[in-house]
């Protein structure tokens, strides 16, 4: 017969029991790998280890032998990949990392295409666009107003470039003499939009020199960036004389390894990147990817990542656009809105546009898709950069990112915020604050200065494309201070697909 004192003893007992594991759920102790969309975070049965100086191993010898810790290869930067026994990832990095031979440990995160690429399914699609977009070029080159007025045959379609004012800043500059690093899916080595401006990039997937894009993702957006003005084909890029270092680090179904994008980065800046675009999110926040960042900053290079697509799907914080020394960026539509689908936070720096954005998609080279993403608002930044770089090569990366943020259209609350962070680009209004930053004794004869305003404090000494300045149509605003699932057809205009 159970009495009332063992009844008491027994709820007492679960009580205690309950108590335990919700403090234990509360600790931080190892847990399930975090899922979001179904995705794990990071990849099974590997483990990342930089170790202190004068060590190579870890000292618990014990402790490897539990986690059947074996090494498997140095990636770089001094970070050992090293496998465990599937399951225990996180308990492994958690438990090295009370190892005094250990820097840091941590799980091999999951990188992504910042949305799903051609192969996966729709995600961030407005009521509006739900269609697909592909479009084979047309043989009749639309007439061009001046100059500088691009005749490829869909330059009328690309409304995001009226939008940031792009004819006002290719009067001064078209991004001659800047190498734009595409760290993404790769890029069609030998797409005519690119022709003769790819260099020898790398395959981190494959471990081969081939950074060649069996995924869309990348040629898309090196599209964006720099895709060839006046070439009788498609669109023209923002900084269409810029050059494209491929670097391949998501596969064939748009995923990889936080371990191939740490990598990325030092390749990246040692081949001399002067700017870099990350159009890739994960979910952790990555100590050996926030070295490779700061190490890319250290040699000069501007780091822009997409903020990410998930604002409907829980706004999660993603990686690597929310670490430091990376300017993250979210997307705007035709309205100057915020994109319904653009991830939103206290770390997005600038917006852009990334609804109906038209761009080359391999593997033909008559096929061009109308998207929507930060994936494609994060190339317009970076073009951007890449004119300003162009004009006035003697600005450091920090006082380029002063001139698109002080240059940029303050939408939603006043000054930074979470949507649009310091504001929609003005293409226009930052080469003229670009121009008139520059100390007049050192701007070319060509060239008439405008009016000193607050800029930031730099003395250049421009080369290359600098030519009568534009008038820019907005005012520079100062401020307090970063997939397509279409199939092709033929229809009258390009009609967007979901996110990249």
């Amino acid at each position: 017969m159970v009495t009332s004192s063992q009844n008491r003893a027994v709820l007492i007992s679960l009580f205690l029991i309950l108590l335990l594991s919700l403090l234990s759920s509360c600790s931080g102790g190892p847990r399930s790998p975090r899922v979001i969309g179904k995705k794990e975070t990071y990849a099974s049965g590997r483990i990342l280890i930089k170790f202190n100086a004068g060590f190579s191993t870890v000292s618990m010898t014990e402790t490897a032998k539990k986690f059947d810790l074996r090494p498997s290869s140095i990636s770089c930067g001094s970070v050992h990949l090293h496998s465990v026994r599937p399951g225990t990832e996180l308990e492994a990095a958690e438990t090295f990392m009370l190892d005094p031979a250990v820097e840091y440990a941590e799980p091999d995160y999951l990188i992504f295409a910042a949305t799903p690429g051609a192969n996966a399914a729709a995600e961030g699609v407005g009521p509006e666009d739900s269609g697909v977009a592909s479009r084979k070029i047309q043989a009749t080159l639309r007439p061009a107003s001046d100059e500088v007025t691009p005749n490829d045959p869909f330059y009328d379609r690309q409304w995001a470039l009226a939008k940031i004012e792009a004819e006002g800043a290719w009067k001064v500059s078209t991004g001659s003499d800047v190498i734009v690093a595409v760290i993404d899916s790769g890029v069609d080595l030998d797409h005519p939009e690119l022709s003769g401006r790819v260099l020898a990039g790398y395959d981190f997937v494959n471990e081969d020199t081939e950074a060649n894009d069996d995924y869309g993702h990348g040629t898309l957006v090196a599209g964006v960036v720099a895709a060839a003005a006046h070439n009788a084909r498609g669109i023209a890029g923002l900084a269409w004389n810029a050059k494209i270092l491929p670097v391949k680090v998501l596969d064939h179904q748009g995923q990889g390894v936080s371990s191939n994008l740490t990598c990325a980065l030092y390749w990246a800046a040692d081949e001399g990147a002067d700017v870099i675009n990350i159009s890739i999110i994960s979910f952790g926040p990555s100590f050996g990817m926030q070295s490779a960042i700061n190490y890319a900053a250290n040699e000069g290079a501007l780091i822009f990542s997409a903020s990410g697509n998930l604002y409907e799907q829980g706004n999660p914080v993603t990686y690597p656009a929310a670490l430091e020394n990376v300017i993250a960026v979210g997307a705007t539509d035709k309205d100057d809105a915020h994109a319904w689908f653009s991830s939103a936070g206290t770390f997005v720096d600038v917006a852009a546009p990334g609804v109906s954005i038209l761009s080359p998609f391999p593997p033909t080279h008559d096929e061009y898709r109308s998207v929507n993403g930060t994936s494609l608002a994060t190339p317009h930044v970076v073009g951007l950069a890449a004119l300003v770089l162009s004009a006035a090569p003697g600005l450091s990366s920090e006082e380029v990112e002063v001139v698109i943020q002080q240059s940029a259209v303050d939408l939603g609350d006043a000054s930074k915020d979470d949507k649009f962070g310091h504001g929609r680009i003005d293409a226009s209004a930052a080469m003229s604050l670009t121009i008139s930053s520059l100390p007049v004794h050192l701007l070319l004869p060509s060239v008439n200065s405008p009016a000193p305003t607050e800029t930031p404090t730099a003395t250049p000494s421009p080369t290359g494309e600098t030519t009568p300045g534009p008038t820019p149509t907005s005012s520079p605003t100062p401020t307090s201070s970063p997939t397509p699932t279409s199939s092709p057809t033929s229809t009258p205009s390009p009609t967007p697909t979901q996110g990249q």
